[in-house]
């Protein structure tokens, strides 16, 4: 998972690199409308351009199916089917006029992540988000404050109060705690996101 994360790191540095030049002439937008995807879904953003160095943004967030990630944990490995619905506000800021294309974001979240785990062996579990709110830290790349297309890279942590996980059906040997002890239901979950969208 942590080779994933730094290959998309890496994809959205090289991405930005033809952003690198000053675009202080593009004309500044006030507001942005985005619809991003991530791995907890997708989302509809908006967005309130307070300068091209500050922005606030508000965010919705939804996804229901099977998670596209089969982990492994403690030698088992588990389908997963989740449900989310989120609300969130962001600050953006770009800390340079020259590389407005490079954004720090800090803000928090509402609402709720609930997994049903499946070992294959008629075992089931749910780990499930439900403390509020959680706290996100993170970078940005693209989502300048400028009128027309706009393309926004974003990766970053999420930190919750870990998941409730407990056992649901199944004659096995309770691994409830190995699953809450694991990388993928942890306390701090690392989050990436791609949006595009307009500014006007």
């Amino acid at each position: 998972m942590l080779r994933i994360i730094t290959a998309i790191f890496v994809a959205g540095l090289l991405a930005a690199t033809p952003a690198m030049a000053d675009d202080h002439k593009e004309p500044e937008a006030r507001y942005s409308a985005l619809v991003g995807v991530s791995p907890f879904g997708g989302s509809l953003q908006f967005g309130y351009n307070d300068s091209r160095q500050t922005s606030y943004q508000f965010a919705m967030g939804f996804f229901a199916g099977k998670a596209p990630i089969k982990p492994k944990i403690n030698d088992i490995e588990y389908e997963i089917e989740s449900e989310t619905n989120w609300v969130g506000f962001f600050l953006n800021h770009r800390p340079s006029l020259k590389y407005e294309w490079f954004r720090l974001v800090a803000g928090f979240g509402i609402g709720e992540i609930e997994n049903e785990l499946d070992d294959g062996e008629g075992n089931t579990y749910q780990a499930d988000y439900q403390e509020n709110p959680v706290g996100y830290l993170g970078l940005g790349f693209g989502g300048q404050a400028k009128k027309g297309f706009i393309w926004a890279f974003d990766m970053g942590l999420l930190h919750t109060g870990g998941p409730n996980v407990y056992k649901t059906g199944g004659m096995g040997a309770d691994e409830s705690q190995e699953i809450a002890d694991s990388f993928f239901f942890g306390r701090v979950l690392p989050n990436f996101q791609l949006s595009l969208g307009w500014g006007f």
